[in-house]
């Protein structure tokens, strides 16, 4: 399974709305004899982050987007930009997200998990991801394989 976690340019979890990230890490999970093992696969730039200059209004990045802006086709497009990045995943783990964001990882099957806001380390992430999203059942010990 590949999860999708948005991340800052210091590699932290990333507080904001996902489509305004910087950077997705992009990691694989397995089981394998009741042991997971979680490994970086790739990390990728946000194409739309580029675009922008890294540059996003308060109100995107915090997910207080007005219903004018939020109904907007450009806006919408904003956030399908992500499917061009993380089509590949089964997750998008992320701490903020919009209706946008959500209802467009719906449509190509994108599960959203949200982490709670205390959790800053992308390792902690994932072990909250594991044991919340009920993969863990019967696993005895969760493994870092970087």
């Amino acid at each position: 399974m590949k999860i999708a976690l948005p991340v800052n340019d210091t590699l932290c979890v990333y507080k904001g709305n996902p489509h305004t990230a910087p950077k997705f890490a992009i990691y694989d999970i397995k089981n394998s004899n009741n042991h997971i093992y979680y490994f970086l696969s790739c990390l990728v730039d946000n194409p739309l982050s580029i675009v922008k200059c890294h540059e996003f209004e308060i109100d995107e990045m915090t997910c207080n987007c007005d219903m004018d802006r939020q109904k907007s086709f450009s806006h919408k497009c904003e956030h399908y930009s992500l499917l061009e990045t993380i089509s590949e995943c089964s997750y998008l783990l992320a701490s903020k997200y919009c209706e946008n964001t959500k209802e467009s990882m719906r449509k190509v099957d994108i599960k959203v998990f949200k982490i709670p806001p205390i959790i800053n380390k992308i390792d902690m992430a994932i072990k909250n991801f594991i044991i919340g999203a009920k993969l863990a059942n019967k696993i005895k010990n969760i493994h870092n394989a970087s």
